[in-house]
């Protein structure tokens, strides 16, 4: 299959003199765009690495260098004598590329597969060397730029401190990627706005690796430091470090006491399950905007729903969990009970990334905020389905095991339930003034002013839902109006096109039941209700047809078959007479 091949304008030969040639060749720029046109994409390293293999192929035949015929192997290195084209840098930069390919391609499937893991550290050596090989024939060239010889130290670094990452070796990691870091930050203000990005997404890839280096070694500020980067660049990278940084400090999570009960923690994922949530207050504060928030809301999710199956499956054994689940009363176990307590946690991490969208959606419906692009509008209805579900969400924690007796927490759910109930029937009405259903958005509004005045009547409420219960009734109050208004356009509207009837017409009743207007003859009973007796209508007939054509027709003459009949009889005598007498 043919490969398409890297773009000519990432590769510049200059001429000093007519024999001295000097290469320079764009590294970064040449290897991005392999990647992003042979499946890292969509990370399918699988496809570049085959690429790769396909184009160091094609590079030793145009150049000579095939190391390989039918009978043996014969090593072809690329040295600095017989450096005559740009093309010899491309065969140990595309062969580094291949092995970190096969690397980050084992690096996925080791998750699965632990003993995977020792080929990976392999295959990153293997790139780390032929990536020392292109350094060295730089560095020792006269022929190559210096632009391209920072770029090849730069690459080189920066697979040797992977290397060392890896290998957990984490000075030495810290002090090749700083390199790698430095050189990068020198080229992306030497050249162009285009090629300076390419440089500085380098450096935001590098940066999460050094400081979890530097929390490996002893800073313990980098953790924060991890933390805050969450949402920027660095993506699933920077995920995969906080985990495992969690994961260091989940041995230290022994037990949890919530609700006066003091639970042992054996499972390791709910250990760092529990970490992540006690941190996430900080990583909600640094959050630069509601996708950040969002991004923090479903990590914890995601760590609640293994957290949970881990403890399940332990409690699957259990004869007392296993009877507990089927009937709604008796003893809750220890171990039972963290299962509750991260049933509850799941609740109200739902209930909480709930409202962050809430408070988008209610943004853009008041006009205050944009819809984001490529995403369906937002209108009432979708406000309300919102709020049913966090109505749903709590009415789920009062009935979890262990808490069916707790009054306080049902107290507490039950003015939440009825705070988010104001809150649905608010955007109820606001649903029914869209529609211009005026009558309804009124009624509605008024119960919306009940569900208000109950949460108000409530010990203990919240300075927080106390202030959003205030603004929600001054909307109610506006809403109110508008929808009053609108509904007594609409009566005098009416009233204009009943004015327009002619009432002397005196239409019976059931040819204008569709109108209405005030006959004074109801009351007097000489109201006409219908015609009596119905006036005649015409209808089709059956028609009447006349046969005239049979009075022109000449009938055929029967004289022959009468004579030869009689002939007949005169013959058959007395036998033919007793036998054939039924004949005639």
């Amino acid at each position: 299959m043919p490969e398409e091949v890297v773009d000519s304008d990432n590769i510049d030969v200059c001429e000093k003199d007519e024999g001295d040639k000097i290469f320079n060749l764009k590294i970064l720029s040449v290897i991005k765009e392999a990647q992003q046109k042979h499946g890292l994409r969509h990370a399918d390293y699988q496809r570049y690495r085959g690429y790769c293999s396909r184009r160091i192929r094609r590079l030793r035949k145009a150049m000579g260098l095939v190391q390989a015929d039918k009978r043996k192997f014969n090593k072809k290195d690329v040295t600095e004598s017989l450096l005559s084209d740009v093309k010899h840098l491309h065969i140990p930069l595309i062969t580094a590329e291949r092995a970190w390919a096969y690397y980050m391609q084992l690096k996925f499937e080791a998750n699965a597969e632990p003993r995977k893991k020792y080929h990976m550290i392999n295959r990153l050596r293997k790139a780390k060397k032929y990536a020392e090989q292109l350094d060295t024939l730089c560095a020792d060239s006269s022929k190559v730029d210096a632009r391209t010889k920072l770029e090849t130290k730069a690459y080189h670094c920066w697979l040797t401190g992977t290397l060392y990452f890896e290998t957990g070796k984490w000075g030495e990691a810290q002090n090749m990627l700083s390199q790698a870091k430095t050189i990068y930050d020198s080229l992306s203000q030497a050249v162009g706005e285009e090629e300076g990005n390419l440089f500085r997404q380098k450096m935001d890839e590098i940066t999460p690796s050094l400081r979890y280096c530097a929390y490996n070694i002893g800073d313990t500020s980098a953790k924060e430091d991890l933390l805050s980067m969450r949402g920027g660049t660095a993506g699933m990278e920077l995920d995969t470090l906080i985990s495992q940084t969690r994961e260091q400090q989940a041995a230290t999570l022994q037990d949890v006491e919530w609700r006066g009960r003091k639970m042992a923690v054996k499972q390791e994922k709910v250990r760092i399950f529990l970490l992540s949530y006690q941190e996430s207050g900080q990583e909600l504060v640094r959050a630069r905007d509601t996708d950040a928030k969002l991004a923090v809301y479903e990590d914890l999710l995601l760590q609640c729903k293994d957290a949970l199956q881990a403890l399940r499956e332990d409690l699957v054994e259990d004869p007392e969990f296993r009877t507990r689940q089927q009937q709604s009363s008796g003893k809750v176990g220890s171990q039972h009970f963290l299962y509750t307590y991260i049933q509850y946690i799941r609740h109200s991490i739902t209930l909480s990334r709930n409202t962050v969208l809430l408070e988008s959606m209610r943004n853009q419906l008041e006009g205050k905020e944009k819809p984001t692009e490529g995403r369906k509008l937002v209108k009432p209805q979708d406000v309300v389905r919102m709020y049913e579900n966090m109505i749903q969400s709590l009415s789920e924690v009062t009935t979890l095991a262990g808490l069916e007796e707790d009054e306080s927490l049902k107290q507490a759910n039950l003015i939440k339930m009825t705070f988010y109930r104001a809150f649905k029937t608010f955007y109820m009405a606001k649903a029914f003034i869209f529609a211009q259903k005026w009558p309804e958005a009124m009624a509605i509004f008024q119960k919306t002013k009940e569900y208000i005045s109950k949460v108000k009547a409530e010990k203990g409420v919240d300075k927080e839902l106390s202030s959003q219960l205030n603004e929600l009734d001054k909307l109610v109050e506006e809403n109110q109006f508008v929808a009053h208004a609108n509904s007594i356009l609409e009566t005098e509207s009416i009233t204009d096109k009943v004015a327009e009837i002619d009432l002397k017409k005196k239409a019976p009743l059931m040819e204008r039941l569709d109108q209405y207007y005030e006959d004074p003859d109801v009351g007097k009973g000489k109201s006409s209700l219908a015609r009596f007796p119905p006036e005649f209508e015409p209808i089709p007939c059956k028609p009447l047809f006349f046969d005239l054509a049979i009075n022109h027709l000449e009938m055929p003459s029967l004289e022959s078959k009468l004579e030869a009949q009689k002939a007949a009889g005169e013959k058959s005598g007395l036998g033919g007479w007793i036998w054939g007498w039924g004949k005639k």
